[in-house]
């Protein structure tokens, strides 16, 4: 499964990463900003969309388990073929795992998965 940084991950490199002789400008400052406003959507919102994506993952497997765990059966059941990839259920967790990390990655795109996809 694709993840994110942590949100301690983007902090530490953010400190790691600015200047400590003040000469941090207009670009750097700017990549430390949208890093540490990613951290601060991640500290945010990351349980719940963890949360969610929990509960639709112990629905679609029909047992129980941690989210890391569940992701793991998911990975296994695909590979093995117990769970086609185009089950409907499926679709609809990963675009809901897409949504929610669209909501802290890049909130500004989120809008363009949430529009339902037209049946031609």
């Amino acid at each position: 499964m694709i993840t994110h940084p942590t949100a301690q991950a983007l902090v530490e490199g953010v400190a790691r990463w600015l200047p400590v002789d003040g000469s941090a400008h207009g670009f750097a400052l700017r990549v430390a900003k949208n890093a540490l406003e990613i951290a601060a959507r991640d500290i945010a919102l990351g349980p719940e969309a963890d949360r969610r994506a929990a509960v639709r993952l112990r629905a679609l497997l029909g047992c129980e388990g941690s989210r890391d765990a569940l992701d793991r059966l998911l990975v296994e059941r695909l590979r093995d073929g117990a769970i086609a990839p185009d089950t409907p259920e499926l679709v609809a967790h990963l675009r809901a795992c897409a949504l929610d990390t669209l909501a802290i990655d890049q909130p500004r795109y989120a809008h363009e998965l949430s529009i339902a996809p037209s049946r031609s």
